[in-house]
């Protein structure tokens, strides 16, 4: 018996955040063996003094102590709770615990309560499909390719990544493989075949990479993509499939070999590194003019841009960057590295791209909870209106592929519940699940390896046969999570047909054209099918049962209803069906008692 009980999933009487003005009531069970005196409910806003109100005592049972209190967020912003209790025994602070349960004198953080009270509308189509994410380079090359001088281009397609390194030793990307718009034209079918209704490309500015996170100018598409007509070409051609186009918005830093800093003497203009003259200049910080300069992660070739310089309205101003391609008819961005933009330049940033379309989305790179996240020492403002309208979601990937590769429920329901929690619903409709992206290694290969963790410094290790078939059976049942829990599922090219490969460059290879595994690309499409039903779009989630590597979960909308079972424990699980449920992968009928083995799943669709 629990000394105290409370959940925020279970223990007051809205789930999730609320609107301003709104009224929660929370539930608190105090045992009475500890001789219960008072019980108070504390509320406090960033840097503002906290207030305790004492709870009321409902009724007292066998075992508890039951109290209650109901309080009304007045102002608009982050909220953080906990609660009191003053006994015969002591008094104690409870505070949240890794899953959300209330924990005596807890190091980690209270609880986290949002108060949207401005939700942005998003286009719709963006729920009724997935996401299919395309690093340009490697996708599919079509037409003639002019490589730029300083780049490598690598005329054997299926040729193997391999890692760059100049004369001085310092990474690089040169080898560019000529993936194009053009090459991506000429699948969109394909891509339509697996359900996509959004294509995110990564970024497509020129730079003198084969990645491009290196901008070298904003204000040109780079040419070995193909030039702006191309791009119009194929924001048009997707847009009649009712696919949608957004790109990677790069904001925080450029590269050094740039029209902006020209470390490298490439570009004719004065660049900052060349003179203090540079219009450029107040762009950049430098220790020690010119070669000690501010760069992301130490990275030299990745100089950080500074915010109180004119560079955000650059990018964000009138006709400025953002404004230039939205109207080129893109549907929206995904941020890079958002946690190191300020709060007022993404609050610029969403408004240059609202300006041009309303139902634009805008999504951040966030790799933890983004409900709470701090970065140089500001809190961040994602999910309280004109910020973001999704986040990369890092924390359900890694719970996902822990439950499937080792059978861990419990991480899967803390993330779940925490999303639920303290996501506002309408983020949680918008999240970009992943399983892997362009950093990190490909999870067929995760799933595959036994021991990952004492293999991967072998950057290089391919899957032999028996670890790749164990690599795809343990996708299936992770790509079946990724399709069916809130959110919009982010398929990295060449996931659907076993594209294996380590971390970054790795798991950059080629897409394997005329070698894909076809069992593998018949269950995505079979998955993209699965999407279309509308519980999946902002349908309730629910977990009905997570034990000894058991998952079972419910989403529901109006009279649909589809429940997924997923057996990774090591035996049999048997469960009951009080109403008749038809199995989507069989089409056959099921009802009362049913028994699912070890490594098998069902979704049941009502």
């Amino acid at each position: 018996m629990k000394d105290f009980v409370f959940n925020p999933i279970f223990n007051k009487d809205l789930v999730g955040t609320c609107k301003k003005d709104s009224k929660i009531t929370y539930f608190l069970k105090v045992s009475k063996f500890l001789g219960f005196s008072k019980a108070f409910f504390v509320v406090h806003m960033d840097n503002k003094q906290e207030k305790a109100f004492e709870m009321k005592i409902s009724f007292v049972d066998e075992r508890y102590v039951n109290l209650n209190y109901t309080h009304q967020f007045k102002q608009f912003g982050h909220y953080w709770y906990h609660f009191e209790v003053q006994t015969d025994n002591g008094n104690f602070v409870l505070k949240r615990g890794d899953n959300l349960d209330c924990v005596q004198n807890s190091q980690n953080s209270d609880y986290l309560q949002l108060v949207t009270d401005k939700i942005q509308k998003i286009d719709e189509n963006f729920h009724k499909g997935i996401i299919y994410h395309i690093f340009v380079d490697r996708f599919n090359r079509a037409g003639t390719i002019k490589c730029r001088e300083n780049l490598n281009l690598i005329n054997n397609w299926s040729k193997p990544v391999e890692k760059e390194y100049d004369k001085l030793n310092e990474r690089v990307n040169k080898n560019c493989y000529g993936g194009n718009f053009l090459g991506i034209i000429q699948k969109l079918d394909y891509l339509k075949s697996l359900n996509v209704s959004t294509i995110y490309l990564s970024p497509i500015f020129e730079a003198n990479s084969s990645h491009k996170y290196d901008v070298g100018d904003y204000s040109k598409i780079d040419g070995m993509f193909g030039d702006i007509s191309t791009f119009k070409k194929l924001i048009e051609k997707a847009n009649k499939l009712n696919i949608n186009i957004i790109i990677d918005g790069v904001f925080n830093h450029t590269g050094s070999d740039s029209v902006y800093f020209n470390k490298l003497n490439t570009y004719k203009n004065l660049g900052a590194y060349q003179s203090k003259k540079s219009k450029y200049y107040s762009w950049y910080d430098f220790y020690e003019y010119p070669n000690s300069y501010s760069c992301w992660w130490g990275i030299k070739t990745l100089p950080q841009t500074k915010e109180d310089s004119t560079f955000p309205v650059f990018i964000s101003g009138k006709d400025g960057i953002i404004e230039k391609y939205m109207k080129m008819g893109i549907a929206g961005f995904r941020l890079d590295v958002v946690d190191e933009i300020s709060n007022k330049f993404l609050n610029d940033i969403n408004r240059a791209v609202k300006k041009v379309n309303s139902k634009a989305i805008v999504v951040g790179e966030v790799w933890e909870d983004a409900s709470t996240k701090i970065s140089y020492g500001e809190r961040k403002k994602y999910f309280l209106g004109s910020y973001l309208d999704s986040v990369t979601n890092y924390p359900m990937k890694n719970a996902i592929l822990d439950f499937v590769k080792y059978g861990n429920v419990e991480n899967f329901v803390n993330i779940s519940n925490l999303i639920l929690e303290q996501y506002p619903k309408n983020i949680q409709n918008n999240l970009m699940n992943i399983l892997d992206t362009h950093d990190t290694v490909r999870a067929i290969t995760f799933l595959g390896i036994d021991d990952y963790n004492n293999i991967d410094k072998n950057e290089k290790y391919v899957l032999s046969n028996e670890e790749k078939k164990k690599g795809k059976e343990l996708l299936k049942i992770a790509s079946l999570i990724q399709f069916t829990i809130m959110g919009i599922p982010t398929v990295f090219y060449g996931d659907e047909v076993g594209l294996e490969g380590m971390k970054d460059p790795y798991c950059r290879a080629t897409y394997p054209w005329g070698k894909e595994d076809k069992e593998l690309l018949d269950w995505y499409k079979t998955l993209g099918k699965l999407r279309d039903n509308e519980v999946f779009y902002d349908g309730d989630f629910k977990i009905l049962y997570a034990q000894e590597g058991v998952l079972c979960y419910q989403r529901s909308k109006r009279k649909n209803k589809i429940i997924v079972v997923i057996n990774r424990g090591c035996q049999d699980f048997d469960y009951t069906l009080d109403e008749k449920f038809t199995d989507f992968l069989t089409n056959i009928d099921k009802s009362g008692n049913l028994t699912l083995k070890p490594n098998k799943y069902i979704v049941l669709i009502k």
